[in-house]
């Protein structure tokens, strides 16, 4: 469902059995569930859920606002569209940091300009990291191979940070016995876009994207940014 879906940020799910039925969410922080109801005992939450499913907002059962798929797909990045051209990569896990890629243009036909094509990286990232993606290439901005921030954004999600923990109180998550994996959702609008390596033309352009790899590590290591 996520990967066909990438406008979905979690998602709700039913399931029944013996006369009992249970509510599931997953999103990338794995999945949570309710206790078992009696579907005879308990019915009325059984049409609460049902109701909700099909009267309340796209958003509220996981759909993302910000990522419009209709005819021709829009990506948000803070107060910015950008029309999708391509999917670049896509990672195919639920619980994870998710990265989506897409060749991205502020402006439609994109044609060949550098100012207007650009690439929009969003993923799902652990709270926890010590130096976020931007700092890191912040800190290699001047190393002429490693590619460039133009934007660094948050989701938004109700006029909070989209976030694992939205959906994952502490009193409820006391009952798992574990803690809550945080993740919050970023994008990343990064430029010059190219194409992936898998599409080199040559085995020349292959060996100058190894090298250009090498190089950036080397910087990396050598200012100490990680």
């Amino acid at each position: 469902m996520f990967d066909a879906q990438p406008n979905r940020a979690f998602s709700y799910s039913l399931s029944f059995h013996a006369g009992q039925y249970r509510l599931y969410m997953y999103d990338r922080a794995g999945g949570v569930y309710s206790r078992s109801y009696d579907l005879h005992e308990s019915p009325l939450p059984l049409l609460r859920i049902l109701c909700a499913t099909a009267f309340a907002p796209a958003s509220w059962l996981g759909m993302d606002d910000t990522f419009d798929c209709r005819l021709h797909p829009v990506i948000t990045v803070d107060a910015t569209q950008y029309f999708i051209i391509a999917k670049c990569f896509s990672s195919s896990v639920i619980r994870g940091r998710a990265t989506n890629v897409w060749f991205v243009a502020k402006s439609i036909p994109a044609g060949s300009d550098p100012n207007n094509i650009f690439v929009v990286k969003d993923s799902w990232v652990n709270v926890e990291r010590q130096l976020s993606e931007e700092q890191i290439l912040e800190a290699l901005k001047d190393v002429e191979c490693v590619p460039k921030v133009k934007e660094a954004w948050t989701v938004q999600r109700d006029g909070q940070d989209d976030s694992t923990s939205l959906r994952r109180p502490a009193a409820f998550m006391s009952h798992f016995q574990r803690p809550c994996d945080h993740r919050t959702r970023r994008r990343l609008v990064l430029t010059p876009a190219g194409r992936p390596i898998t599409h080199a033309a040559s085995p020349l352009e292959v060996v100058t994207c190894l090298l250009d790899l090498v190089i950036g590590k080397e910087f990396v290591f050598r200012f100490d940014v990680v």
